[in-house]
């Protein structure tokens, strides 16, 4: 029964948001090896509570992490993305509990910490900061310098995303769909996982700044985060997150449930036409036959993150009760109730 009254809601009509998506996904052959090098570091520093492990068991990061970097070949650098990404969740699960001072404290840790990798962090620190040394010792083992610099100012971008949506959280300020995409590109971390790509892409900065590969990795980032937003949207919206751009379409444009998760799923389709355009047909073509490769294999990247994204919600169990593929509902999902 669909409503425009969440009181009376009892189920949602999820769209599919690939039905038109032309990029099969596949798996990297170090998924089963990594994961498990990747949560015994993780484990090993201290840092898991039992419902942080939990949640980072839940997230079968492994999983979303063989897509996104099926195309790594060379096994240290696809640790360098596991374990990535792993700090991803972990980062999030810490900071959705926190307010803004200690958002900042956990940043100006974290921050300091893949800076400084060549120092030993202090004796009683929070284990926050051996996470990110000793990932950043890692990292400057397998990159190029230039590689290392953007990933680190991806990451400041990010910090700062995820510094305001605290902000945000505290004052339970509601953001206009601009306002809060401008803000949703950099809270997920996308870009920082993009750019691990280049660990095995070898493009220049002066090519990563043509603007058809800007549109690309734009197209990529706002296709991974509302994409994100529909498919999370349910226990999202029970537990009274307004990060959501189901929830923002609600809110300004006083839409039901259902019409807002059928506005943003048009949004998604028209970016979808617009990136598989850039990645097939609109890539810049300069240089050597190196070089146009390097062009395409960082693209296929983004694009490998794209489907990682979808084909990884559909199995998460943060998002669907028992892990129950809505693809084999038809789409159609209980919807939850919020929490009191």
């Amino acid at each position: 029964m669909l409503t425009s009254n969440p009181a009376v809601q009892s189920s949602l009509i999820l769209p599919d948001l690939h039905a038109r998506w032309p990029f099969p996904g596949i798996r990297s052959p170090f998924a089963n090896t990594i994961t498990p090098e990747t949560q015994a570091w993780v484990e090993g520093l201290g840092i898991l509570s039992p419902i942080l492990r939990k949640k980072l068991q839940a997230s079968n990061f492994g999983g979303l992490v063989s897509f996104a970097y099926a195309h790594v070949l060379d096994v240290e650098k696809y640790r360098v993305c596991c374990d990535f990404v792993a700090i991803l969740f972990l980062v999030d699960d810490i900071t959705d509990e926190l307010g803004v001072k200690e958002v900042e404290a956990v940043f100006e840790l974290a921050r300091d910490a893949l800076r400084n990798y060549d120092d030993p962090r202090p004796v009683g620190e929070n284990p926050i900061g051996e996470l990110h040394r000793s990932f950043s010792e890692r990292l400057h083992k397998v990159a190029r310098q230039n590689v290392i610099e953007r990933f680190i100012l991806n990451y400041d971008h990010y910090a700062k995303a995820v510094t305001a949506q605290a902000e945000d959280r505290e004052a339970n300020t509601i953001r206009t769909l601009d306002s809060y995409l401008a803000i949703r590109r950099q809270t997920g971390g996308v870009m920082c996982c993009f750019t691990l790509h280049l660990l095995c892409a070898e493009v220049s900065d002066e090519i990563l700044r043509d603007e058809r590969l800007q549109r690309l990795e734009m197209l990529g980032l706002e296709m991974i985060c509302i994409g994100n937003d529909i498919l999370s949207f349910n226990v999202e919206y029970a537990r009274g997150d307004i990060h959501n751009a189901v929830v923002i379409l609600m809110h300004e444009r006083k839409l039901p449930i259902q019409e807002a998760i059928d506005f943003v799923n048009t949004l998604y389709q028209e970016m979808l036409d617009d990136f598989c355009r850039v990645a097939i047909r609109d890539l810049p073509v300069c240089g050597s036959v190196a070089t146009r490769n390097a062009i395409r294999m960082y693209a296929a990247g983004i694009t490998s993150w794209v489907t990682a994204n979808y084909e990884w919600s559909l199995d998460c169990r943060r998002y669907f009760s028992g892990g129950q593929n809505p693809a084999d509902t038809n789409w159609v999902v209980p919807f939850i109730r919020q929490q009191k």
